[in-house]
């Protein structure tokens, strides 16, 4: 399953390379990346396969199109979570759930973080770099509104945002497992918070 819109009109330039990277993002969720072809895309646009190489050089170029769309949508949703009129901690607590349920569902860029690990992918290093800074964001926000009105008790608000995005980062593999388990995932993440917000030291 993966998180989509419909086809733009066709009618400009931005429309058409639009309507490659959708059609491209659903033939790599289904096939893989390397069994898709440039003929598999225009295929699937009724196009021919040269018309496709004036938007893009290559394949590897729409794969990375595809990825950073997928990556937009992430933070399309954080963003809405960290927006919200949540209370601090149910704010915490949804973009947690939210960031992971939204990668499960895309399933390009959560091939891509898997195989990250592999160096499979020259391009999605910058790609990363850029996630991460806006992930510290969102949590850097979340946790001043918590210090504000007393929810948390911070004494390096920026470096508890870097240590949860890494923290979240390590457990994306285990929660996924759990995701099929709607419970289990959420009993997961109330674990997970808890150890966020009270550590493990007997109180």
């Amino acid at each position: 399953m993966t998180l989509g819109v419909a086809y733009p009109s066709e009618t400009s330039s931005d429309g058409m390379r639009v309507a490659i990277i959708e059609a491209a993002r659903e033939l790599f969720a289904k096939f893989g990346y390397k069994k898709t072809t440039m003929e598999d895309i225009a295929h699937a646009l009724r196009k021919g396969k040269s018309s496709l190489y004036y938007y893009f050089k290559n394949k590897e170029e729409i794969f990375q199109a595809v990825i950073e769309q997928e990556k937009d949508i992430l933070f399309t949703e954080l963003n809405k979570v960290v927006d919200s009129d949540l209370s601090p901690k149910d704010k915490f607590k949804e973009y947690v759930i939210t960031r992971m349920k939204t990668i499960h569902m895309l399933e390009n860029y959560m091939k891509v973080l898997k195989d990250d690990a592999l160096g499979v992918y020259d391009f999605f290093d910058k790609l990363r770099g850029k996630g991460e800074a806006e992930e510290a964001a969102l949590l850097t926000k979340m946790l001043e509104e918590g210090q504000k009105d007393n929810s948390f008790q911070v004494k390096n608000i920026h470096m508890a945002a870097v240590a949860i995005a890494i923290a979240l980062k390590g457990l994306e593999g285990p929660l996924f497992q759990s995701m099929d388990n709607f419970d289990d995932f959420k009993i997961q993440i109330d674990n997970i918070l808890n150890i966020l917000f009270f550590g493990i030291v007997k109180r």
